[in-house]
Order: C-alpha cells, then structure tokens, then sequence
C-alpha cells in the first residue's frame, strides 16, 4: 500500500511543507481552488482542479497516525520515485486509495464520527472557496465599471473579508470622501486587523485630518492584532504628533516585543496611564522593563512604583534590567 507516498504527493500538491499546520493546508487549498476552479481558469484549469480537491480531501480526512508514518516513510526514503509509475490524470491514486479504504461500517463508532466531523469541515471549506469565487465572479462582471459610493461604503461594511479587499484594492491612491471615508473608519474599527488589510489602508490617499482619524480608528484594534500587523501600524504611527494617545492601545497587546516597540516610541518626560504602568511593571520580560525603566527614569517615578524598582534592582535575573533599576534607585529619583 502506497499510503505514506500518497500523502506526501498531497502535500507537495498543494505546494505546502510535509507536515504543515492544518491552517496552513487549508489556506493553500483555498488560495489554489480560487485560482484554478474552473469558473475562473476555464476548461484548462479542471485537472489542476480536480487535483487540488483530491489532495485536500486525502489530507483532511489522514489520521494523525497515518500521517506520522507517512513522514517517517519519507524521511528514510529522501527522493524516492514512487513504485509505480501513474498515468493518465496525476491524482488517479486518490481514487485507488478510496477503493482500498476499508468500509466505513467496519470501522468503530469513534472513527465513524470523527470521519464524519472531517467531512463535514471539507463541506464548509467547499462552500467558503464557492463564495469566494462568487464574489469573483462579482468582479470579474463589474470591472470597468465606475462603481457609486453608495456601493462602495456597502462593500466596505460587508461581512464577507474578500468583499473588503475588492473594496479596499478600488481605494488605492484615491482619497475617499463622504459616506465612503465613513465606512472606512467603520471597517477599521469593527473588523479584525490583518497585514493586507493594513497594506491596503495604508496606501490610500489621505489628507492629514483624515489620515489621523484612520489612526484612532484603528488604534481599536492593536491589543488584539497579531504582532506582525501590530509592528507594522505602530511604525506608521510613530510619526504622527499626539502619538502617545494612539499608542497606548499597544500596550494592551500580549506580545513583548509590540509593547517594546511602543514604549520606544513613546514621548519622552511622560508616562502611560498608572493603570497600564502597574501592569507593564509586573510583567518580567527584559525587553519590556528596559525601555520602561529608561521612560520612568526620563518622566519621573511615581510614589507606588518605588518598592518594585527597588526590588527589580536587587532580584531581577537581567544584569540590564538590574542596571537600569539601580540607575534609578542610586539617582535618588524614589520617593
């Protein structure tokens, strides 16, 4: 049986490492479907297609059991051509494959549901890529058309993310006025930020009132963004006057290195607010107690904050942060 071959052609198939996160398998079968679905690729696209849905199927439904010895089977085997060779349509061993399973009925009740539970994910993975392809199909029909503001603000509040991209992509080097500019700001500040998104806002042509009001828009959503995306907005909005304000909101965000990265920026001789700087001096990571030590030391300490200065400058496990704590203790600047 040649399972372990099988699988590792699926992963190659869909262009991802052997082994991938099943997010990742999932994104390069979407991205993959919408580019060779036949809707879109016409008739020449079939076959890529109907390989594309075989190896995601044959990933989705692989036990973790058969999945590991898949690997392990080509680790030991490093460049090994397949024993038979295939013809016809590449992906004809995904049909053999579905002949030489066992009947389902023979398998446990366990596997039964957790085969049904896979399929019924590779149902709404089907019909996620369909709406997708609608919404494509959308544009592809309205191109060249000049479309109304009314339609545009529509679009940038619609629930579905490849809508707001279409939306955002039509924004590019233009500046936005009215009900549009509107929406906008609405989408900043309700939807969940991510790098294209972010890339895409960012490059639409805005004035300096309107390009701060998209800053506080979507300062929303920097305790949540994920650090890439965080790193990326805060560099934009370091050069912003005012913002210590916009900043804030970053050191809210989990990552140390997002928090790291705002206090490095902050306006010097002023700190965050207390609440926020309590919780910032709990917290044990160098990367940010050094830049918060160098902010408190600049603006001033704070009456309640002197005993956990003290203590980072005797107990710390960071020679830096010992440093930088005695600095402020032997500067007399406590309290």
């Amino acid at each position: 049986m040649a399972m372990p071959l099988e699988i590792t052609d699926c992963f190659e198939i869909l262009g991802v490492a052997p082994g991938a996160h099943p997010g990742e398998i999932r994104a390069a079968f979407r991205r993959l479907a919408l580019t060779f679905h036949p809707d879109v690729a016409g008739s020449r696209g079939s076959e890529k297609f109907e390989a594309i849905v075989a190896a995601y199927s044959i990933l989705k439904t692989a036990t973790p059991e058969q999945m590991t010895d898949a690997l392990k089977r080509a680790k030991k085997r490093p460049g090994a051509a397949p024993e038979k060779a295939r013809g016809g349509s590449p992906f004809r061993w995904g049909r053999r494959r579905k002949k030489e399973s066992p009947p389902r009925e023979e398998k446990r009740d366990g596997k039964k549901e957790e085969g049904s539970g896979r399929v019924r994910e590779l149902l709404l993975e089907r019909a996620l890529v369909e709406a997708e392809l609608a919404v494509a199909r959308l544009l592809e029909k309205s191109r060249g058309e000049e479309e109304s503001p009314s339609g545009l603000a529509l679009r940038l509040r619609g629930d579905h993310p490849q809508v707001r991209l279409m939306a955002l992509r039509s924004l590019t080097g233009k500046a936005p006025e009215g009900e549009v500019f509107q929406a906008l700001l609405e989408m900043a500040r309700r939807r969940p930020l991510d790098d294209e998104s972010l890339e895409l806002l960012l490059l639409i042509d805005l004035d300096s009132g309107k390009k701060r009001d998209l800053a506080r828009a979507l300062a929303f959503r920097l305790p949540s963004a994920e650090e890439k995306t965080a790193l990326a907005l805060l560099r934009w909005m370091s050069r912003m006057p005012g913002r210590d304000e916009l900043m804030g909101r970053a050191l809210l965000n989990p990552s140390a290195r997002v928090i790291a990265s705002a206090l490095a920026s902050w306006p010097p001789r002023s700190l965050p607010d207390e609440l926020v700087l309590i919780r910032l001096l709990r917290r044990d990571e160098e990367a940010v107690l050094i830049p918060l030590l160098r902010l408190v030391k600049s603006a001033g300490v704070p009456p309640w904050a002197g005993p956990r200065i003290a203590a980072l400058s005797e107990k710390h496990s960071s020679p830096a942060v010992r440093v930088w704590a005695g600095s402020i203790v032997r500067s007399g600047n406590l309290l």
